[in-house]
């Protein structure tokens, strides 16, 4: 977590970089995006001044005022905040979209904003927004697959309008001056409508990740927003058929969404053995992992880019068991580094009990080059050095 350093009296100046998101410097939200943020801010931010416009959760200082920039310290170096408006970026219960306030924030605070060389968006409609709004060179990160936020199981306001998110995505990747795609397939669609496209690894903090520690045997972790993308539900029915099995086993899930009460009152019917923890810091959530046996995902197909969480649970030995189209990276080489599987309870229950086998020495080995200061610096390197997806 970032340490608050000031606040700060005059908006920053001579800016490398701004970055617009639901993001509050002071909180983490669950999702790949805010962690990606997270760590672009503590390994980017060592050689680029970087800006973050963004949100405010209701946990910042108590001083914290909309509109007024703020400066944090992480890792050594130091980026400015500032929060445009007041909004929970893990309540999907929401009736304006969230992406919606956040532009109408910056509009409000649009004076307070510097200039700077490159802006930054990781979403579609953000990123078409900032660049009619904004100066600077647009950099666009693309975190799902093709129709990920549009698919029969997404939760975006965007699956009720297809066909128009599909045209602003491909105006903005035709506006931009580079696009970093967190999907191999999709990186190739998109390379055709800009060159300067690359596909990228998500990437593990290797000053959050252990791989030894007091590991507890036949422990499962699930880790995930728990919206009906992820299908948490699912994975408290696995449970249920490995303790059918064996009573041994436990398991924890941890994430925040609008399943989560659904989720607990699932659990405390299949009795203590499951934790259901709720939002949980990315401290907390490495210590987890350090002492899972095996890490379970149950994503829908068709929703996933490149699950950052799969990446860290395999850099921290977990054993992966996950469901088809969970493992978009193709990290999980069956009976080898972790098995995948259909949608049956059952069937996934019997791949956790087999994932014993599993050597956790070829399942770090995997992921070991996805480490994020190799990644990141290869993210911001120089334009020369990009090749098209």
């Amino acid at each position: 977590m970032p340490t608050l350093f000031t606040p700060s009296p005059s908006e920053p100046d001579e800016l490398d970089r701004v970055i617009i998101h639901q993001f509050d410097a002071a909180r983490p939200s669950p999702g790949g995006i805010d962690t990606c943020i997270r760590g672009i801010l503590k390994y980017a931010s060592n050689s680029q001044r970087i800006a973050v416009i963004g949100v405010d959760t209701g946990v910042g200082p108590a001083w914290r005022k909309l509109g007024q920039w703020e400066k944090y310290e992480t890792a050594g170096a130091s980026f400015y905040f500032l929060p445009v408006v007041s909004l929970d970026p893990a309540d999907q219960n929401r009736k304006i979209p969230h992406a919606l306030r956040l532009i109408g924030g910056l509009l409000k605070h649009r004076r307070r904003v510097p200039s700077a060389a490159f802006v930054q968006a990781h979403r579609a409609d953000t990123a078409l927004a900032i660049s009619m709004l904004l100066k600077g060179r647009l950099t666009y990160f693309i975190h799902t697959q093709e129709s990920g936020l549009t698919g029969k199981t997404s939760d975006s306001v965007w699956r009720r309008a297809a066909i128009l998110h599909a045209a602003i995505e491909k105006r903005v990747a035709r506006r931009a001056e580079r696009i970093a795609v967190f999907n191999p397939d999709y990186a190739k669609i998109v390379a055709r409508w800009n060159r300067n496209t690359r596909g990228f690894p998500t990437w593990y903090d290797p000053e959050l990740i252990s791989a030894e520690a007091d590991r507890v045997a036949k422990k499962v972790l699930w880790v995930g927003r728990v919206e009906v993308p992820k299908d948490p539900l699912l994975a408290v029915s696995v449970f249920e058929e490995l303790t059918a099995r064996d009573p041994e086993w436990t398991m924890d899930i941890v994430g925040s969404g609008t399943l989560l009460e659904q989720t607990r009152a699932h659990a405390e019917v299949v009795g203590p053995a499951l934790r259901v923890h709720g939002r949980t810091a990315p401290e907390e959530v490495a210590t987890l992992m350090a002492r899972s046996d095996v890490f379970l995902m149950t994503s829908h197909p068709g929703y996933e880019g490149f699950p950052r969480v799969l990446v860290e649970a395999m850099a921290s030995g977990c054993r992966p068991v996950v469901t088809d189209g969970s493992d978009t990276g193709s990290l999980v080489d069956e009976a080898v580094t972790g098995y995948v599987t259909g949608r049956d309870s059952k069937h996934i229950a019997l791949r956790v009990i087999e994932s014993s086998a599993i050597d956790r020495g070829l399942v770090r080995a995997v992921v070991h080059s996805f480490s994020a200061p190799a990644v990141i610096e290869d993210i911001y390197a120089d334009l020369s050095t990009w090749k098209t997806a």
